[in-house]
């Protein structure tokens, strides 16, 4: 062993915080267009580095992942100031590569971006535009990628690193699996020639029996449950999420073997996009908010309701229960304590077995309980949000209430 290794050693064991790096800190991402280049950190590298997101043994440690803006083709550069000679040490190239396709261009970024400027000159969103939106005057499409064509899965594998670094717990899907769905919203500006990813959505199509009659017929019955969905933090904060979520949904409706929309363990973030989402669509497909009571509701209605927007159980429990609250926050045709019952109902059917087990005083502890945490919670969903639902009449109101709308 050399007397600079021995030196290094040495110094690594007496002050190993010197040769200790986040991984969050160390992998730093860009998205590339042309002689611009903006970074966005990862929320989590445990996927890569493991529990710890931590990198040990070197120093000053930079660990660079490009992408194009329209191609998504990576490049990977790694940059340090100093390595231990320890063989122990991760090898980061090689682990890099495990979540990196095989197009990804090291080191050399002339010959990367000489490769994206060739692919380029016959390259092609690899899919069908599904739907296409204005917001803040600015163009938006939104693509079905097809997975059966090799191009197609090329640019799954260029996205699919960001599932780990975006989504907790969130793992590679199995493309050959046809049953695989990739939707990719693109951002399309009168400035840029070609369109920028903004962002993308995986979603599994779940046969699901329809009834013996229906499956005789060979009528075919599916459950579309979205696994992945991501916005890039870049373009994070602008309401795109919802409006992405909401294509979607609006493109699944016509597809009349989708019959329920589901979505798989969902966090709380995307959770309250999609009820802010749900409930505004509900207004843009005609809901009618003035049918939702506490008391002597239409179950009829309700269920054949509920099959045409094709909402799962829980979530549209969750829509019926913030309309009341919204009725309830702004005076409108129900009483407290009826919103209070219709929603206890539902917690108490939600936990029945365990609270069965309680005895009267402390089940009605823990019933009230809940419902003030879910109620409180309720109301930060709605925030500003507004429906066109109509003012309680009472007797204050003149002869011209009848015809006023709120919002």
């Amino acid at each position: 062993m050399s007397l600079e290794n021995s030196k290094q050693i040495s110094a690594a064991s007496l002050h190993p915080e010197l040769w200790t790096i986040s991984s969050n800190d160390a992998l730093k991402m860009f998205v590339t267009n042309g002689e611009q280049a903006i970074n966005f950190q990862p929320l989590f590298t445990y996927p890569i580095f493991g529990d710890a997101e931590t990198v040990y043994g070197y120093q000053d440690l930079n660990i660079f992942l490009c992408f194009d803006h329209y191609t998504f083709k990576p490049f990977l550069n790694i940059k340090y100031k100093e390595k231990l000679d320890d063989p122990e040490l991760v090898d980061l190239k090689a682990t890099m590569d495990k979540y990196v396709p095989e197009s990804t261009v090291f080191k050399d970024e002339i010959a990367w971006v000489d490769s994206i400027n060739e692919e380029k000159k016959i390259y092609k969103i690899p899919g069908d535009q599904i739907d296409t939106f204005k917001q803040d005057d600015v163009e938006y499409e939104v693509y079905k990628i097809n997975l059966k064509s090799a191009a197609g899965v090329e640019l799954h594998k260029r996205l699919q690193i960001l599932v780990l670094l975006y989504i907790e717990a969130g793992s590679f899907i199995d493309v050959e699996d046809e049953l695989w769905d990739l939707y990719v919203l693109y951002e399309k500006t009168p400035e840029d020639k070609e369109p920028s990813v903004v962002g993308f959505a995986t979603a599994y199509n779940y046969w699901k029996y329809p009834g013996a009659k229906a499956f005789d017929d060979e009528k075919a019955e599916v459950r579309i449950k979205i696994s992945q969905f991501i916005i890039l933090p870049i373009y994070q904060g602008q309401g795109l999420g919802q409006s992405f979520y909401s294509h979607l949904c609006k493109y699944w409706l016509t597809n009349d073997d989708i019959v329920e929309i589901v979505v798989e363990d969902p966090n709380e973030g995307f959770d309250d996009m999609r009820d802010r989402a749900d409930l505004k669509r509900l207004g843009d497909l005609g809901f009618d908010y003035d049918k939702i009571v506490a008391k002597n509701i239409d179950q009829d209605w309700l269920n054949k309701t509920r099959a045409q927007l094709k909402l799962e159980k829980r979530q549209f429990a969750r829509l019926l229960e913030l309309i009341l609250l919204y009725k309830l926050k702004h005076n409108k045709d129900v009483s407290k304590s009826d919103v209070r019952l219709f929603i206890k109902k539902r917690l108490y059917k939600k936990n029945k077995e365990g609270l069965d087990a309680l005895d009267e005083a402390t089940r009605r502890d823990k019933l009230q309980t809940a419902y003030q945490a879910l109620e409180d919670d309720y109301y930060r969903i709605l925030g500003d949000v507004r429906l066109s639902v109509k003012r309680k009449l009472d007797s204050e109101d003149g002869p011209q209430s009848k015809k006023k709308k709120v919002d």
